[in-house]
């Protein structure tokens, strides 16, 4: 197959963004498949400035669009537009090439050249949501015109009718998509996941790593790893670094970009952690992550972010960290079967939060198993080799003609 891949946000291991684009498709060109991306350098700085690369066989175009999270809504709006102009323009070129389309929503408008590919050339095309738009925006507070939301509304509806497939990232993104009456036939769930083979050098380098960043015999490492913006509730981890500044067996790393990234840089100074910032080549990141001990996760206390499914969780038990959420998640279930962490979902986050890792902080052997049974998770429940292949399997259906 010749799969063209639009995503705004990708980025390759050279990059500090998520690699769910670039493991998948990389995947796919080791079981003999084309892949091409189209995207720009806003999570990958190494793409800046070219037009054409490539990446473990994958081949990428890079749009010159400048997109950032710490920009406001007028300007992260026009950013989306000139991707979505470029992407259109390169997809009525260029759709003839291809035997089918990968467009990653958010943004929503992602679906806009997807659409016009299938109706000017016939080209098929699976509608990936990373995050379930017009929703998440609204939840957010991002988008409030009321216009804006019912015009996105209506562009959701038309690429959920005219998608031959819909790929989610959690099992909460699926049912909500249900709700909206999609056929179930044409959903399938695909979580993010991490590759083991990432971290095995990482994992060697563990102690390595820890002596390089001061950490002390018998101290636990608690890391914050990824975007810091208004959707991560980061009032919550400023907390519970602060309530646990004074247990000198407790070290934070914070490593990451977003909009409120100066409040945990803050934090990290008043309590005498690390502000790593954004952290690349991947392989480097691998190696904090690795280093530490306990993963962080948190997001808005909305209901809707239930549904995320967040790319640190699944580096975090790649890495064979303990995993601690501020609030209830749809991977609830599968933590309290494998015990590789805690949910943290009372009334104050941040003092839970707290509580958890300084009683993880004085029984050195619990940190020990819920590092192994985040391993074990990894392994037995995402596999990424497995995810690939489902993914595949939904591409060639797709190629096959199924008929929206």
């Amino acid at each position: 197959m010749r799969i063209l891949w639009l995503q705004l946000y990708y980025a390759t291991p050279r990059g500090w963004g998520s690699q769910r684009t670039q493991a998948f498709a990389r995947r796919f060109v080791a079981a003999g498949h084309s892949v091409e991306v189209l995207c720009s350098a806003a999570y990958d700085a190494s793409l800046a400035g070219q037009a054409e690369t490539a990446c473990e066989g994958v081949r990428i175009r890079v749009t010159p669009t400048r997109y950032w999270q710490q920009m406001g809504f007028w300007r992260r709006l026009a950013a989306f537009a000139d991707f979505l102009g470029r992407s259109v323009w390169f997809v009525l070129c260029r759709g003839r090439n291809y035997d089918i389309v990968i467009a990653s929503s958010g943004p929503l408008s992602m679906a806009i050249p997807a659409l016009l590919g299938r109706w000017v050339h016939g080209l098929p095309f699976v509608f990936e949501v990373i995050d379930v738009w017009p929703d998440a925006a609204i939840a957010a507070g991002v988008l409030r015109n009321r216009v804006f939301q019912a015009a996105a509304f209506r562009l959701e509806a038309l690429a959920y009718k005219n998608a031959a497939r819909i790929v989610t990232c959690s099992t909460g993104m699926t049912e909500r998509i249900l709700r909206k009456r999609v056929p179930a036939e044409k959903l399938v769930t695909i979580p993010n996941c991490s590759d083991p083979a990432d971290f095995a050098r990482a994992l060697l380098l563990r102690d390595s790593t820890r002596r390089e960043l001061g950490v002390a015999d018998g101290q636990l490492v608690v890391l914050y790893l990824g975007a810091m913006g208004r959707t991560n509730a980061i009032a919550d981890v400023c907390h519970a670094a602060q309530a646990t500044a004074g247990d000198t067996r407790i070290v934070w790393w914070f490593a990451g970009d977003g909009a409120d990234a100066g409040q945990l840089q803050k934090i990290a100074e008043q309590t005498g952690g690390r502000f790593l910032g954004c952290v690349s080549p991947r392989a480097r990141m691998t190696e904090i992550c690795a280093a530490a001990d306990v993963g962080m996760v948190s997001f808005l206390h909305a209901p809707l972010f239930y549904e995320n499914s967040p790319n640190k969780f699944f580096d975090y038990i790649v890495a064979g960290l303990a995993v601690v959420f501020n609030r209830t998640t749809w991977l609830e279930g599968v933590m309290a079967e494998y015990g590789n962490g805690y949910i943290c979902a009372g009334e104050q986050p941040g003092a839970e939060m707290a509580a958890c890792l300084q009683r993880v902080a004085a029984n050195p052997g619990i940190v020990a198993q819920m590092r192994q049974a985040s391993r074990r998770l990894a392994a037995e429940r995402f596999d990424h080799g497995v995810m690939a292949e489902t993914y595949l399997r939904v591409l060639a259906e797709t190629n096959t003609g199924y008929n929206p």
